[in-house]
């Protein structure tokens, strides 16, 4: 079975209906959020769970957006919240290694578990700024 497969079959085992992008990553719905699952390497059991441009960001907010990315990531630890490359959308992505396709589904889980409420605790450090 490729790491594709793998990947959707995971996604099915978690109750959600996967689909291939265009660029061959693996996405589906999950709490009125577009997830995908970056394939990367196939020869390798490491995957990337991006929850892309999930807020935006208005003139003049980069520095309070940035400051609240990088605490977000320096405190969730396994989790990554950035500004994309356009400094536009802040984007949130959750990667780890798996064994076996359990700990594949194990490790989803634990992502999506973060994913559902990473907007929530941004606008919550966000907010945290602005009181200081």
């Amino acid at each position: 079975m490729t790491k594709t497969e793998q990947i959707m079959e995971a996604v099915e085992r978690l109750g959600f209906v996967p689909e291939l992008d265009e660029a061959g990553d693996v996405k589906f719905n999950f709490q009125m959020k577009t997830i995908y699952v970056l394939v990367g390497i196939e020869e390798e059991q490491y995957i990337c769970m991006l929850l892309p441009q999930f807020r935006e960001i208005e003139e003049g907010e980069d520095l309070p957006f940035m400051v609240a990315c990088n605490k977000m990531t320096r405190d969730l630890k396994v989790v990554k919240v950035f500004v994309d490359h356009t400094f536009k959308y802040v984007t949130a992505s959750y990667e780890f290694y798996y064994s076996d396709e359990g700990a594949l589904v194990i490790g989803m889980r634990n992502a999506l578990e973060v994913m559902g409420v990473v907007r929530t605790i941004f606008r919550k450090e966000l907010e945290s700024l602005q009181e200081s």
